[in-house]
């Protein structure tokens, strides 16, 4: 987060004046040497003057397909943020495989969800919808596969969804790195955890029926990498479940077309890319190149309309703002540009 009477604003209205005049690859050079030099001396969020968590800035090609061709949407985070938050970043979109991803990559020198509560981090979460949710993903395996199995579930949270598969029989293990949050889904759901970074996990050397990845694919540096590992735990038939948002999404192109009628340089794609920070992005086509990389066939692909996460203020311009954002996601729903994607594969 940008420290009063930084001169942040200076260096990249000079960054903006570049990317005109100079070519694509030469405009993302600059950035990123230009980012890399910015976050390396200043890459922390600042809680009561103190660093909270500091970032190491790396330029990496797309961390879906590999390839270094890519195309600018805009700056996320800071700066390009309305309240401020989180730490100021690239928004780039592949070139090969129309993924979405920080460029620069901001990588985190620690948990950088440590410093949440369990009861702030899921404020919007209720436990007992979810649980239900758990539920209802575990009757819908049982009805390709014939019967409760193992199931495995990547960055678990308090617990939730394992707890509600626990319900109709199935043996559930979680991986969660925060823990704040393994230890609610230990003594409360009482479920196994192993609390290390997804990458590090050895619980995937075990074997698996199904794995869930709700709503972590998109938090993963390495997501290719995490689902060749997560095809190497699943039997032969095994199940993965994906939950990411929707790159592609009516939200996200009149988003970002409303951002330059406002004469900001900011982009909405990988929101948020503050707490809880999303780096990679997918729409449709990316995620099942994803799948297909890994050596998965998908079996149910759906696109959803998200709630309203607008911040309520007040206002005729904040009012103005809620309705249309309401109505392009009511439109997205009904030309099948919705903001979530879900998609169940089999592992081939």
């Amino acid at each position: 987060m940008r420290e009063s009477g930084s001169s942040e604003p200076q260096l990249h209205r000079q960054q903006r004046d570049v990317v005109v005049s100079a070519s694509l690859s030469d405009a993302l050079d600059y950035l990123c040497r230009s980012c890399r030099r910015h976050y390396l001396s200043a890459g922390s969020i600042r809680r009561n003057g103190q660093p909270v968590t500091q970032w190491r800035a790396i330029d990496r090609p797309c961390p879906i397909c590999g390839s270094s061709a890519a195309r600018l949407l805009g700056a996320r985070g800071g700066r390009a943020h309305r309240e401020g938050k989180g730490v100021e970043t690239s928004v780039v979109r592949c070139g090969e495989c129309h993924g979405v991803y920080q460029r620069p990559m901001l990588l985190p020198e620690f948990n950088p969800y440590s410093e949440w509560s369990a009861e702030g981090y899921f404020r919007h979460h209720d436990p007992k919808q979810k649980i239900l949710q758990g539920e209802r993903l575990a009757a819908f395996a049982e009805s390709v596969l014939g019967q409760p199995g193992r199931m495995l579930e990547l960055g678990c949270g308090r617990g939730e969804f394992l707890r509600g598969a626990a319900n109709r029989g199935w043996d559930v293990r979680g991986v969660e790195m925060t823990e704040a949050f393994a230890q609610i889904a230990r003594e409360q759901h009482d479920i196994e955890i192993e609390c290390v970074r997804v990458e590090e996990a050895g619980t995937l050397s075990k074997t698996y029926d199904v794995v869930l990845l709700a709503a972590i694919l998109e938090h993963l540096y390495e997501p290719a990498e995490t689902l060749k590992r997560v095809r190497e735990a699943l039997r032969p038939g095994g199940l993965v479940f994906i939950d990411v948002p929707n790159e592609c999404s009516l939200m996200s192109r009149v988003g970002n077309a409303y951002m330059r009628l406002r004469g900001t340089d900011w982009a909405v794609n990988l929101s948020p890319t503050f707490p809880p920070y999303h780096v990679v992005g997918f729409c449709p086509s990316s995620l099942q190149e994803l799948l297909g990389r890994a050596g998965f066939r998908p079996l149910e692909f759906q696109l959803h309309r998200w709630k309203n996460a607008l911040p309520s203020a007040k206002g005729i311009f904040a009012r103005f703002e809620r309705i249309g954002f309401d109505a392009v996601l009511s439109l997205g729903k009904l030309v099948g540009m919705g903001m979530g994607i879900t998609c169940w594969a089999v592992r081939l």
